[in-house]
C-alpha cells in the first residue's frame, strides 16, 4: 500500500474538477448520514487533547481522533495562534489530517487540512441551521470576518436561500473585504458594527480570535425572535463568544457535549440546561421544528468525525482523478521480523 500525500495545490486540484458547492453538498450530505447512522460501539471519537501555551505567542496544537471499528482511523493535528496573519501573513488555523487503514495501520492518506477544516466546520454549522433556522431566505451576519467567515457563509447559503450577509469584525478591513471573497455568493454584504447587525440577522455566525477572558464578543441586545446562532470561535477555556443572557433565552446544542463543556459557550450553563447535541439534532430532526421559530444555538467546537468524513471525501476524488504524490512509506516487506532487511541489501551484508 502507498500512501497518497495530498498539499495544498492537490485539494485545489480536486475542488476545481468537483466544483466548490458540488463539494459542500457532498460533505453535508456525508455528515448528515454519518450522524444519523452515529453508533458509539462503532465509532470511537475521543475528546481532543493537546498542548496549550503562551510562548513565544498564544497557541495551541491538538490532536483529534476518530475510529470507526473495523474500517479506519482518522487523525487530524491542528493548530490554533491568532497572531499568524498579521504577524507571520498565514492562517491562524493550520491543519493536517492523517487517515490510517485498521486492518494494518498503515498510513493511507497524509492530506493538508487547513482548508478542509474550514470547510468541515461550515457544514457542521449548514446541518444545525437546517434543523434549526427558520425556513426560507435569511439574512447572515458574522461576528469575527476572517477566515471561517467564508465557508460559514457559503455552506449556510447551500442549505438556505441568502438575503444579504451583514459583517462585523475588530479590523475594520476584515468586515470590508469580505464582500469580495464572498462575491461569488452574489449576495450584497455589509460592513456594520455589531450591535446593529445582531438586531437584523435570522442568522448569526460567531468566528473570532477573541483572547480567553476576554468575551462575549455578541452584544445583549434585541434580536429577532428565531435567531439562529452558529458560535463557531471557543477553542480554549475561558473563551466565549456569547452573552449568557443569549444562552439562557436559547436552545443550546453542543458538537460535542463533553468538550463544549471545558472549552465551549456550554462553559457558561448548568449542565441540565444544555440542550440536545448534534447526533440527536440529526437523529430526531422532526422534533426540533418547533425551535425554528425560537431562539437557538449551535455551540460548535469541532468534532473529530467531521474530520473523518472530510478527509474520506476528498480522498475518494483524490483517487478517481488521480491527484496527489504516491509515497512507500511502508517498511520493506520481505522479512517482516527483520528491521534491517532493506539496509542488508543495501550494503551486502
Amino acid at each position: 500500500m502507498q500512501t497518497r500525500v495530498l498539499g495544498a495545490n492537490d485539494l485545489a486540484d480536486i475542488v476545481t474538477a468537483v466544483g466548490l458547492d458540488r463539494l459542500l453538498d457532498e460533505l453535508i450530505e456525508a455528515l448528515v448520514h454519518a450522524l444519523d447512522d452515529h453508533d458509539e460501539e462503532v465509532l470511537v471519537t475521543p475528546d481532543r487533547d493537546g498542548f496549550h501555551y503562551e510562548k513565544p505567542d498564544l497557541g495551541l496544537l491538538e490532536w483529534m481522533p476518530s475510529m470507526e471499528l473495523g474500517r479506519a482511523v482518522a487523525i487530524k493535528t491542528v493548530g490554533y495562534h491568532p497572531t499568524n496573519p498579521v504577524q507571520r501573513g498565514i492562517p491562524s488555523v493550520l491543519a493536517s489530517t492523517a487517515l490510517y487503514d485498521t486492518a494494518t495501520g498503515e498510513l493511507v492518506v497524509l492530506a493538508e487540512a487547513t482548508l478542509l477544516t474550514a470547510l468541515r466546520t461550515g457544514v457542521a454549522s449548514a446541518v444545525a441551521t437546517d434543523i434549526l433556522a427558520r425556513d426560507g431566505e435569511v439574512a447572515v451576519g458574522v461576528i469575527g470576518a476572517g477566515a471561517q467567515a467564508v465557508t460559514q457563509v457559503h455552506a449556510i447559503s447551500r442549505v438556505r436561500p441568502l438575503s444579504r450577509v451583514l459583517a462585523a469584525d475588530a479590523s475594520a478591513a476584515n468586515a470590508e473585504s469580505l464582500g469580495e471573497r464572498l462575491a461569488f455568493l452574489g449576495v450584497p454584504v455589509e460592513a456594520v458594527d455589531a450591535e446593529r447587525l445582531v438586531g437584523q440577522v435570522d442568522v448569526l455566525c460567531t468566528c473570532t480570535s477573541v483572547d480567553p477572558g476576554q468575551g462575549p464578543v455578541v452584544p445583549d441586545v434585541e434580536h429577532r425572535p428565531w435567531l439562529h446562532v452558529n458560535a463557531v470561535g471557543a477553542d480554549f477555556a475561558g473563551k466565549v463568544e456569547l452573552p449568557r443572557a443569549l444562552l439562557d433565552r436559547a436552545l443550546v446544542c453542543p458538537d460535542v457535549r463533553s468538550q463544549c463543556i471545558a472549552e465551549g459557550e456550554c462553559q457558561q450553563l448548568p449542565v441540565d440546561a444544555i440542550g440536545p447535541d448534534l447526533t440527536q439534532l440529526v437523529k430526531h430532526r422532526a422534533r426540533y421544528d418547533v425551535h425554528r421559530s425560537t431562539t437557538t444555538v449551535f455551540d460548535s467546537t469541532g468534532w473529530s468525525l467531521e474530520d473523518l468524513v472530510a478527509v474520506e471525501v476528498v480522498a475518494a476524488h483524490a483517487e478517481r482523478l488521480g491527484i496527489g504524490a504516491l509515497i512507500d512509506l511502508r517498511p520493506d516487506g520481505s522479512d517482516p521480523y527483520d528491521p534491517y532487511a532493506l539496509i542488508r541489501r543495501r550494503v551486502g551484508w
